[in-house]
């Protein structure tokens, strides 16, 4: 089906809506005074459901390169969000873990995302919801 224009492009609407969901929620950030990127704020996010893991997972969670993630790292260690140990079965591999300081911030930064979140799905109706998770997942898988 060729889209008769951007506002009929897949695609390009997913990319809308991501750039537009980002610019929203870094504004809500600052005006809760929750001082992190979306970068660094994906990576809490990873840390929310597993706290304590490789460098390796979260660039594979995230899709993102070792560099970037790396490079990211730095700056939340820098800022007291994270701290990195060696993993003992592993010499070559850091562990990423929270510190109370990410934790604080990890904590307010889901419920500023979550209210936006919630936001944006109120007027959604379940099943259309779930429909749209499935061809999203379904486009995703065929990259």
């Amino acid at each position: 089906m060729k889209p008769e224009g951007l506002d009929q492009n897949i695609i390009f609407l997913c990319a809308e809506f991501s750039h537009r969901f980002g610019q929203v929620l870094a504004a809500a950030f600052k005006q809760h005074n929750i001082d992190v990127t979306a970068e660094q704020f994906s990576i809490l996010v990873v840390l929310w459901y597993k706290d304590g893991i490789s460098q390796k997972e979260i660039s594979e969670q995230l899709n993102r390169d070792k560099t970037t993630i790396t490079r990211v790292l730095m700056n939340m260690k820098k800022n007291k969000l994270i701290r990195q140990v060696t993993d003992a079965a592993d010499n070559r591999s850091n562990l990423v873990y929270l510190t109370a300081k990410g934790k604080e911030i990890q904590k307010a930064g889901v419920k500023v995302s979550g209210e936006l979140y919630l936001k944006v799905l109120k007027s959604i109706p379940q099943a259309q919801l779930l429909t749209s998770i499935n061809v999203l997942q379904k486009m995703t898988n065929a990259l």
